[in-house]
């Protein structure tokens, strides 16, 4: 099956091979087609990997109301539930580190470990909220979704891979999922994240984490993730050389590695 309801929302997911599950958390205005670096070398490597498109985003169905990182993080629950799946590796990038923060936070049970890339722990700045509601105000405004990913787009992804035949690839692929998105259920995404503060809870997470920073990283810079790394209790920071906002993408090298040798790593310690 493709899809899973909760709260009368009709939600795509997409798996892959067998193993401990790990569940591939996208960013704001994506979907979960930003993972395809990932997938095959997680399976390979012997994981269940699980890659839903959050509500309102990809093919999943569009909303009418205002979501916020909580409502999200219920998503996932309902997610394994749906599988039948008590436990998972959450990784998250940017807005899917926030929805798997909060799900260390309130559904510890249901989280063996986090990889936090390019995220943050709250959205309750001003810089923020002023950020969402330039972003709100683009999503509704004609072909909204595609402006905000070409405005984007050399933001979120390194220079040599926007060069690249797999950068120009990807933004083929991404500028076409932007185009058919709908603005309005990204622009209430955009308003209900903000106000979200996990930054004094932060210390309450035991979970093992690995935290990836990428050096160019404007929306995220580098020294939000050191921060983040110290809070937590059992915390790697990582810096990916030369990677941007979505490094798993423009650094899939990097990342991949760095990521599969944590996830083997803790796997071989729960054993």
């Amino acid at each position: 099956m493709a899809y899973y309801l909760h709260e009368k929302r009709r939600n795509y997911y997409v798996e892959f091979g067998q193993g401990r599950p790990v569940v591939l958390l996208h960013g704001i205005s994506n979907s979960g087609r930003a993972w395809s670096p990932q997938i095959a070398r997680l399976v390979e490597t012997g994981f269940r990997v699980i890659v839903p498109d959050h509500a309102g985003h990809g093919a999943s169905a569009r909303i009418g109301a205002p979501l916020g990182i909580e409502d999200l993080a219920q998503d996932v629950i309902a997610l394994l539930d749906h599988l039948d799946i008590e436990s998972a590796h959450l990784v998250g990038l940017s807005l899917g580190g926030l929805i798997a923060i909060e799900l260390a936070l309130t559904a510890s049970a249901r989280v063996d470990t986090l990889v936090l890339a390019n995220s943050f722990p709250s959205t309750s700045t001003d810089a923020f909220r002023a950020l969402a509601d330039q972003w709100a105000s683009t999503f509704r405004g004609n072909d909204g979704p595609v402006k905000r990913f070409e405005g984007a787009w050399p933001s979120n992804v390194s220079a040599p891979f926007r060069a690249s035949d797999a950068g120009i690839a990807t933004w083929q692929t991404w500028h076409a999922i932007a185009a058919m998105a709908d603005g309005e259920s990204l622009a209430y995404i955009a308003q209900g994240i903000v106000g979200y503060d996990s930054t004094n809870r932060l210390s309450t997470i035991e979970k093992p984490t690995l935290v990836i920073a990428g050096s160019d990283d404007r929306i995220s810079p580098p020294s939000i993730s050191r921060d983040m790394s110290l809070q937590l209790q059992c915390a790697k920071y990582v810096e990916i050389e030369a990677a941007a906002h979505i490094s798993n993408v423009d650094s899939a090298d990097a990342f991949n590695a760095e990521m599969i040798a944590f996830l083997v790593g803790t796997e071989s310690i729960a054993q």
